[in-house]
């Protein structure tokens, strides 16, 4: 069977990239290159039932998965004390990047969620809500980003630019696996090289050893297909040609664009 090794943790109860291959006829394997580790629960937890966050600031930024798990800590919380407060956060504009992260958003509750589907990254959801009409008549520009470690600058630097206030919180770190290789070598052990297979890149963080790989292997065993351009370009800058980049960041998206280049791509690298 056709194997498709997404390079990314498997997204719990569900993973879309899973339901999707899996129902196409790939074996989808997953190889985690990244452990998350939830950061600041108690300081977020006291930040969000301030007055001052229910009071004066007017939306939330969550753009990963990771920041959603720390939330939803600090939301069974909040519920377990039956805080007075929650429906106000909860029915807060909750801005977020692509659509499986409005999904998760959603199950915990969240009223208000914008973005999504629309903003693809966070320079398109940093003009999403720039543009949106709930700050035209407000006093408060005052909006609260939950992010990761480490984290690009795009989103921070155009709403400043524009006038926001923004506090930012980490809620997890991002490290590396030290066994990656190894895990990396028994998934390729398993492949049937007659087979279309794919390899996906998600991220650029944590791709080192493999990329290393890659460059000095001249005959894989399958195609390499990358989540968006962001990591396209990484991976050009690094010397890797890519045959697919998906068309929107997403396991439907990811899929046709694969099986447009599966007819196109008959011979490995």
């Amino acid at each position: 069977m056709k194997c498709i090794i997404l390079l990314k943790n498997k997204t719990v109860p569900q993973d879309q990239y899973a339901d999707v291959f899996q129902a196409s006829g790939f074996r989808p394997t997953f190889l985690p290159l990244l452990k998350h580790t939830a950061m600041n629960e108690e300081l977020i937890l006291k930040f969000l039932k301030s007055k001052e966050f229910i009071n004066e600031y007017k939306a939330l930024i969550i753009t990963s998965q990771r920041c959603i798990e720390t939330l939803d800590i600090i939301i069974r919380k909040l519920r377990t004390e039956k805080f007075s407060c929650l429906n106000d956060i909860l029915k807060k504009p909750s801005y977020t990047v692509g659509p499986a992260t409005a999904r998760v958003l959603k199950q915990l509750e969240f009223k208000d969620i914008r973005g999504g589907e629309e903003a693809g990254n966070g320079a398109i959801l940093s003009d999403i809500i720039i543009n949106d009409d709930i700050f035209d008549h407000s006093d408060s520009r005052k909006i609260l980003f939950l992010t990761g470690k480490i984290r690009k600058d795009t989103i921070p630097k155009k709403l400043r630019e524009a006038g926001f206030q923004m506090k930012e919180l980490v809620s997890y770190k991002t490290e590396p696996y030290d066994d990656i290789m190894k895990r990396y070598c028994e998934v390729l052990s398993t492949l049937d090289e007659t087979e279309d297979n794919w390899l996906v890149f998600f991220s650029p963080q944590g791709t080192e050893d493999i990329l290393n790989r890659l460059r000095n292997d001249p005959t894989l065993p399958f195609n390499l297909a990358t989540i968006g351009p962001t990591t396209e370009h990484f991976l050009r800058m690094k010397g890797i040609k890519t045959d697919v980049v998906s068309k929107k960041p997403n396991a439907k998206m990811l899929y046709e664009s694969i099986t447009e280049a599966s007819k196109y791509v008959f011979t490995h690298h």
